[in-house]
């Protein structure tokens, strides 16, 4: 009894610090955006919400992690809930990082050029997306693939952090998601006793 109300605590506890550190990752991210006078409040908002989708799948994706750790720690086991949400959570983030990916393949479109140069144009700035979608295909029932094609993606938006225009906020926003997505597929992978089989 005593254990479980420590463990709810420190729960709530982690889920709190990871909520503060979400709100400041977002300020941080966002603030050219935020303290820019000439961009209107709703071009703000729009730019903050889509910092926002990797943000919430990196802190949400560490929570998920250090539930499932500490319930394993504790209980031997993790309970059918967050089983479940151990088995699709990497699924469904990993869909959500290539839609957010794919989002700036978009901006071809605001260059000129006739429909089949920015058809083409759009093709190419889109291929990470593209080829990350048809391996997820694979990677929903072999969690293997999954972990090994997010981790090479974060190696492959690892090279966007050198750049000097868009380095920490390309790691927070790319790579530190990307890199727990292939986390969770790992312990999709490794954890299979402890997890919803498919």
């Amino acid at each position: 009894m005593m254990e479980t109300k420590k463990t709810k605590t420190m729960i709530w506890i982690t889920m709190v610090v990871l909520a503060i550190l979400f709100i400041v990752t977002v300020i941080l991210v966002g603030y050219e955006h935020i303290i820019s006078p000439e961009e209107p409040i709703g071009m703000k908002l729009a730019n903050l919400l889509l910092i926002s989708i990797p943000l919430i799948l990196l802190y949400s994706s560490i929570g998920l992690v250090l539930t499932a750790m500490r319930q394993k720690e504790v209980n031997g086991k993790i309970n059918p809930g967050l089983s479940n949400f151990l088995y699709y959570t990497p699924r469904i983030a990993g869909i959500l990082m290539i839609i957010f990916v794919s989002l700036f393949a978009m901006d071809v479109f605001t260059e000129g050029g006739n429909f089949w140069e920015q058809l083409l144009g759009f093709v190419i700035h889109a291929a990470p997306s593209i080829i990350l979608a048809i391996l997820m295909f694979f990677a929903w029932r072999k969690p293997v693939i999954g972990f090994i094609i997010f981790g090479l993606a974060a190696v492959f938006f690892l090279r966007f952090v050198f750049d000097a225009d868009f380095g920490p906020s390309n790691f927070i926003m790319f790579v530190a998601p990307m890199a727990l997505i292939s986390g969770l597929f790992w312990i999709n992978w490794k954890w299979k006793d402890f997890s919803l089989k498919s």
